[in-house]
């Protein structure tokens, strides 16, 4: 039996975005040598796996805010910064989103009535597949599930870089939307919903799918990954387009679009000229 071909919120976001990087990163694989560590992807991963640990750990019932703080050195990713000085800023300002993160969730716990207890934590890094037809999967690796005590479910995605989110943006996300349907699909007697955490200030926006809207995401995903698992990849060819500027594979587009423009006696698109 043909094994499925599996999507992902990171590959339908990457193909929509732009086919051509689709098939440098998934189809023709070179990734690696164009990829670069990034500060604030260093950065959000540090946080990531440091309220990783603690939410596994038991919390702010079991972790104090010393070790709390005090692990971000354990799980510190020092690639991608541009310099001492500015890894050193970034450092300060995790220990303060660790810091303010552990009172807050401390306070919340402290606050809490008997009869309406906080979230328990249910998972956290869990990745969850489904078929969206004979020939299509959907998978997504969640960062946290938490388990109220109606039983609802809430999806927790952390934002890093960011002071602000609203219910918008929860509804507009792809990724969010894929986890509430890979959620539900499991668990399909419960309440699943999303929240965005803005870690730099702790602001908070939740979301819930309904059913209709649960169906035409799923639809969406289906067309979209029969796209990408029948389309004939020797024909996408890089186009400008307004990402261009913040890809890792601009170096590779340009070499093409002034190869291009030399064979065709035009001069090549502005973004190709001094890359």
């Amino acid at each position: 039996m043909a094994r499925k071909f599996v999507i992902s919120p990171t590959k339908l976001r990457t193909y929509l975005l732009c086919p051509a990087k689709y098939r440098l990163e998934y189809i023709d694989k070179v990734g690696r040598f164009y990829h670069r560590a990034r500060a604030g992807y260093a950065f959000g991963h540090s946080l990531h796996r440091a309220l990783d640990a603690f939410h596994n750990a038991g919390g702010a019932e079991a972790v104090t805010a010393e070790d709390l703080t005090a692990s971000l050195e354990q799980v510190w990713v020092a690639k991608g910064y541009a310099d001492a000085e500015q890894e050193t800023a970034y450092r300060a300002e995790g220990l303060r989103i660790l810091q303010e993160y552990h009172a807050t969730a401390a306070e919340a716990r402290q606050q809490a009535a008997p009869e309406t207890p906080p979230p328990a934590l249910l998972w956290t890094e869990k990745t969850l597949r489904i078929d969206l037809s004979p020939d299509v999967a959907l998978s997504g690796r969640i960062d946290r599930v938490d388990e109220h005590a109606d039983g609802a479910l809430e999806i927790v995605d952390y934002k890093s870089g960011r002071d602000a989110v609203s219910e918008g943006d929860v509804r507009d996300s792809l990724a969010l939307s894929i986890y509430q349907i890979l959620v539900k699909t499991k668990l399909p007697d419960r309440r699943v919903f999303a929240t965005l955490v803005a870690l730099r200030t702790g602001a908070r926006a939740s979301h819930e799918l309904g059913d209709d809207e649960r169906a035409e995401v799923s639809a969406a995903c289906l067309e979209t990954g029969e796209e990408i698992r029948t389309r004939e990849w020797e024909s996408v060819l890089p186009v400008v387009n307004d990402h261009c500027p913040y890809c890792d594979f601009l170096p590779h587009c340009a070499r093409f679009w002034r190869k291009e423009a030399r064979q065709q006696g035009v001069p090549p698109p502005e973004i190709a000229r001094g890359v």
